[in-house]
């Protein structure tokens, strides 16, 4: 009876469980932890049932005292310290918010750090394509040859298979000849491809979502694209379907505490608001610091982070626009996360918290009436204290004074996209005065100096493209229009490269939103740099020597820009442009001489020898399966025994400094050249092992799997040679029944063939013998019988070049007794979409 009481008194506690933030789940656990109800419960039970059985079947005085004093008793003292310590919590709010965020911060960390682990391991097998330059960062659209698709839509990626990416993207390198490229054969051009990732494990998939992107300089076949895709897909691993990122775990719990603030501010109950919206803070800023960076170590970490926070925050402050008040509620609300949010450590955080200033700032202006008319200057206001605002460590002085002040400049852009004049002239007119006279080191002004450059150019965009946020206004002009000596404008130019300033992103102030993707045109950069020349000629000093190649590109870039149009230059302009015409022509003199004068680097031309062999060394392919005969047969006649290459690569490869900020690795080259000659060795086998079958078999699975089984305990000396990916019939390649035939043989997959496989019995059809090729300037590489040399023989091109010639001779020939099972169409079957019958022949269908 004194149990069901305590039941009934926690029974009514737990009603208020259905109030924020107790209605969170993690809340509710973490609640009844702290008041110790476990413990309670479960020795009240116990008691129940000891007292049941003393009662009924064990009476006794003595029985009846040890249950009062071993287990009423201690019932008594937990329920009566339950209730204390239950209304110990609730007469005391501010303790219930510290026992919530405790709760919800400890229980998403910890859900956070279990599933990033599962992709750690993952994304760090990724790491060798980058350092390896077999994948690189993101490519230009005009660039992309092909884009490989995603498989699946709407799974989580598990893991992405480094080996199968490295496989595809050598299968782009070049190819031998034969007959002695180097005996007056044609000399080609490579240029490595390049390949970048938009996807990582971890990440959910979407409809029409780009797996690859691949950037070759040759043209590529039909054949070349399916089989690419191909294999780029089958190094994508998915999870099972139900699986859940890190992101989509940690917005369930918090989903709660946004609605209580949406709820609060409609019924006008601010104070509550108020609590939910500072815990809401807290969650997001307690999940953010405890998320485990030494576990995700993804590229693209701080993007998905960001988008978190964003989610998290700008969907609570669609509410701003209620009334002034909740406007004010909100901008204090960021101006506290603000002010901490430096002291975590991370630039992202410190974005996101200051972004919520631009958010309320575009609504007001856009959405608000006259009641709203005094926001604007508190919000200018608060970042211009957060500008100035010191930390004892002085680094997070200068960062966060770099990000407010780019904050700024985001708000005089906003203001004129809202068509509201007066508002820009307020930030800009701020945006001006910011560290004018408080600056001791110039690190500040900067910052200052490169956010109205990029507003100048801004205007100069509008009122080329006679947009309608045009202003036309000459004096608010002045004021965006950066001012000081001519170091300081430049400095200012490459501090406003696209995608490198703190806080902004003005790169995509032209990007016009749109239901489907399509390319847009960037031409704001152009507009910079149309501004900085107008701000160079209203300025003063000299101009800094191009001593280095930035400067160099900076220099011809404007030069360019003077002579575009037809218009008369000015005084001051034709002066600069004399000045620049000088510093670029010193320095064009100087860097191609400079690179063709750099001696071969020995140490890397050893890098190119050794990636060589330690690929071959690392890839046994079709060649290996060929027995190899110490002396070629007097009856063996191959009039072009020599497989090569000679092309010309740039001269930045083998040598150890760099020129044009142009990094090569020898490393990646010799890779190219042993998947070069690997392929090579397999067209010779395949074109051998072709011409002993003049009756063709269906290219089935099925065909495959009977001819298998018909050979009995001989298949164990078959090869069979396939495609990457297997033939066309997906569903019979991949049936058990096939994969039980396929392991009776060895199985070897190529890139020489396509929708064909080959069946042959390894001991007797075919015979092999290769060697380096002997040649003056060329020298065998020790563990191979591949010969390499580098020349430098190259004249005619403006960029110095090197010329590289390798060799093999290599020669194979029919066996004692070949046995060869080619399934395949005939060419005229394959011409006019006729099928193969089971006996070999050709019909129509």
């Amino acid at each position: 009876m004194f149990l069901s009481v305590g039941f009934a008194g926690l029974a009514i506690a737990a009603q208020l469980f259905a109030e924020t933030p107790l209605a969170i789940g993690a809340s509710r656990g973490r609640v009844l932890e702290y008041v110790r109800a476990g413990w309670f419960v479960g020795v009240g039970l116990t008691a129940n049932a000891v007292m049941a059985v003393e009662t009924i079947w064990l009476p006794s005085s003595i029985g009846a005292l040890g249950v009062t004093i071993f287990w009423f008793v201690p019932t008594v003292v937990l329920l009566v310290r339950s209730y204390v310590r239950l209304m110990h919590l609730f007469g005391r709010p501010s303790l219930l918010d510290e026992v919530v965020r405790v709760s919800l911060v400890e229980a998403l960390a910890s859900r956070l750090t279990t599933v990033s682990r599962n992709y750690a391991g993952a994304r760090r097998r990724l790491d060798s394509l980058f350092e390896s330059q077999f994948l690189v960062g993101g490519l230009k659209t005009s660039e992309v040859t092909l884009r490989v698709p995603v498989p699946q839509v709407g799974l989580v990626v598990k893991a992405i298979e480094p080996e199968v990416v490295r496989r595809a993207i050598t299968s782009l390198g070049p190819r031998t000849k034969g007959g002695g490229a180097g005996d007056g054969g044609s000399v080609d051009r490579y240029t490595p491809p390049q390949a970048t990732l938009d996807i990582e494990p971890g990440d959910r998939t979407r409809v029409g979502e780009t797996a690859f992107r691949i950037h070759t300089a040759q043209e590529l076949t039909r054949g070349d694209r399916d089989r690419l895709v191909r294999l780029f897909q089958s190094s994508i691993e998915f999870e099972p379907s139900g699986s859940v990122t890190p992101d989509e775990e940690t917005d369930r719990e918090i989903v709660i505490l946004k609605d209580a603030v949406a709820t609060s501010l409609r019924s006008g109950a601010y104070g509550t608001a108020e609590r939910a919206l500072g815990l809401l803070g807290h969650v997001v800023r307690g999940v953010w610091t405890a998320r485990p960076e030494s576990l995700d170590s993804s590229r693209r970490s701080s993007s998905t982070r960001s988008n978190w926070l964003y989610r998290s925050l700008s969907e609570v402050e669609q509410d701003a626009l209620l009334s002034p008040r909740a406007s004010g509620l909100f901008i204090d609300q960021a101006m506290t996360r603000a002010v901490d949010a430096p002291r975590i450590g991370s630039t992202e955080y410190v974005d996101e918290c200051l972004r919520s200033f631009t958010r309320i700032w575009s609504d007001v202006l856009r959405n608000g009436n006259s009641e709203f008319d005094s926001m604007p200057a508190h919000i200018v206001t608060c970042l211009q204290n957060l500008a100035a605002y010191s930390f004892a460590a002085e680094e997070r002085s200068h960062d966060l004074q770099a990000r407010a002040t780019w904050a700024i400049v985001e708000l005089v852009k906003l203001a004129l996209d809202a068509k509201n004049l007066e508002a820009a002239r307020l930030a800009a007119t701020e945006l001006s005065a910011l560290f004018e006279f408080a600056d001791a080191d110039g690190g500040a002004r900067a910052n200052v100096r490169t956010g109205q450059l990029v507003l100048s150019g801004w205007l100069d965009y509008l009122a080329d493209k006679e947009d309608d946020r045009d202003p036309d206004d000459p004096h608010f002009r002045a004021l965006v229009t950066p001012k000081g000596t001519w170091s300081d404008i430049l400095a200012a130019r490459v501090s406003a490269e696209r995608g490198t300033t703190p806080f902004s992103r003005w790169g995509w102030w032209e990007m016009r939103t749109s239901a489907s993707v399509r390319v847009q045109r960037v031409e704001l950069p152009h507009y910079i740099d149309r501004a900085e020349l107008a701000a160079l000629a209203s300025s003063y000093g000299h101009l800094p020597p191009a001593a280095k190649q930035e400067t160099a590109s900076e220099y011809k870039r404007l030069l360019q820009l003077l002579d575009e149009g037809t218009r008369d230059l000015s005084t001051e302009e034709s002066i600069l442009k004399q000045k620049l015409t000088d510093e670029v022509d010193k320095w064009d003199a100087a860097e191609d001489g400079r690179l063709a004068q750099e001696p071969l680097s020995k140490s890397r031309v050893d890098v190119l020898r050794n990636s060589l062999r330690e690929t071959l060394d690392a890839r046994g392919g079709l060649t290996a399966e060929v027995p190899v005969v110490a002396d070629v047969p007097e009856s063996v006649t191959n009039s072009r025994p020599i497989l090569g290459m000679n092309f010309l690569v740039p001269r930045h490869y083998l040598v150890d400094k760099v020129f044009n900020q142009t990094y090569a690795d020898p490393k990646q080259l010799g890779e190219m050249i042993a998947h070069g000659f690997v392929e090579g060795e397999e067209q010779a086998i395949v074109k051998e092992l072709r011409a002993y079958q003049s009756n063709l078999l269906e290219p089935t699975a099925q065909a495959i799997r009977q001819k298998i089984e018909s050979l009995g305990n001989e298949a164990e000396h078959y090869v069979l040679v396939t495609p990457y990916g297997g033939l066309m019939d997906l569903p019979d390649w991949y049936s058990t029944e096939f994969r039980e035939a396929l392991a009776r043989v060895t199985h070897m997959q190529t890139g020489v063939l396509d929708s064909e496989a080959i069946l042959f019995d390894r001991r007797s059809t075919l015979g092999r013998y290769r060697k380096p090729e002997e040649k003056d300037g060329l020298t065998a590489i020790e563990g191979t019988s591949i010969a390499i040399g580098v020349f430098e023989d190259v004249q005619g091109y403006v960029e110095p070049q090197v010329r590289i010639e390798t060799g093999e001779y290599f020669v194979v020939w029919a066996g004692a007794a070949p046995r060869v099972y080619r399934f395949a169409l005939p060419p005229a079957a394959e011409a006019d979409g006729g099928e193969m019958t089971d006996d070999g022949r050709c019909g129509q269908s």
